[in-house]
């Protein structure tokens, strides 16, 4: 056989493995992608827990609202504009709404078709609420809601010795005070919310959990270790402690029991299929010599 010839075959293969070497890295960077998701909770939501947990968020801003008026304006305000955003947001989040009457109805109906897994998906979005708002009320240019940043703990040392540029911004990130307690507060408003918000949870855990029928056919240590961490959650926050303490409570403590207890899913399919966007079509059949047949 022509010299030129086993030459071109030996191009052909190592462009045949080249393709399958970079189909392969995507589909696994794909995975990853997706697999993340999973790993930082993101519990699959509807209407009615979408609302509820709205709903419940609106009170706590009216309530702190009054609560600081007239002692301090500023904090009030600042309540009453998160308030006003989020009259706004509930409002419209049915496109049936349209005025004060269906508005009602759809209030009504939300109260009334809720259970026990609604409620838990609420506490949910409210533990997200809380680690957001903790985290602006410290200032931590970390995203606690992401469960994927507590790999961070594994390089605390070399973390906290200097600060590090954020990929997202020129900005600097003090990781110093991500794994410290008592941190200055510097937006108080938030520090005021996220306190209201857990002391919110801890009342949907006991009004519409702790003895609901999912829960009595549990077993008795989930509920009660989902109890505990949620008190331990209130005196995390009411004591300043280290966000990185705060983030492994609610995601490698209280999302696990919301899960065990109440049977929520992460927003992945539960069927044992990704859904994966950008999928892949993996035609190609490598044959033992590594050719690839690119139908």
């Amino acid at each position: 056989m022509p010299s030129f010839i086993i030459e071109l075959k030996k191009v052909n293969r190592l462009k045949y493995i080249s393709m399958f070497t970079i189909a392969l890295f995507l589909f696994s960077f794909s995975m990853v992608y997706q697999l993340s998701y999973v790993f930082a909770h993101s519990f699959s939501t509807d209407d009615v827990s979408y609302f509820l947990g709205l709903d419940k968020r609106t009170k706590v801003e009216l309530e702190l609202a009054e609560k600081n008026y007239p002692s301090n304006i500023t904090l009030s305000m600042d309540h009453s504009d998160n308030a006003a955003r989020l009259v706004y947001d509930i409002y419209y989040a049915d496109d049936d709404v349209v005025d004060d009457n269906d508005f009602i109805k759809r209030y009504d109906k939300a109260l009334g078709s809720s259970n026990s897994t609604t409620h838990a998906l609420v506490v949910a979005d409210l533990l997200d609420e809380v680690l957001r708002n903790y985290a602006d009320a410290l200032v931590i240019d970390i995203d606690l809601t992401n469960m994927s940043n507590l790999v961070l703990l594994d390089n605390k040392e070399s973390l906290t010795t200097s600060y590090v540029t954020s990929e997202d911004d020129s900005s600097n990130v003090n990781y110093t005070k991500f794994f410290s307690k008592n941190n200055p507060i510097f937006n108080p408003a938030d520090y005021e919310t996220a306190k209201a918000l857990v002391i919110e949870v801890r009342d949907v855990f006991e009004n519409h959990l702790k003895s609901s029928s999912t829960a009595t056919n549990q077993p008795i240590d989930v509920i009660s270790t989902l109890e505990k961490d949620l008190e331990k959650l209130e005196d995390e926050i009411n004591n300043n402690g280290a966000p990185t303490e705060v983030m492994e409570l609610v995601h490698l403590q209280i999302h696990p029991s919301l899960q065990t207890g109440f049977g929520l899913q992460t927003k992945m399919a539960m069927d044992g299929q990704m859904d994966m966007d950008g999928q892949m079509d993996m035609d190609g059949q490598m044959d033992m010599d590594g050719q690839m047949d690119m139908e």
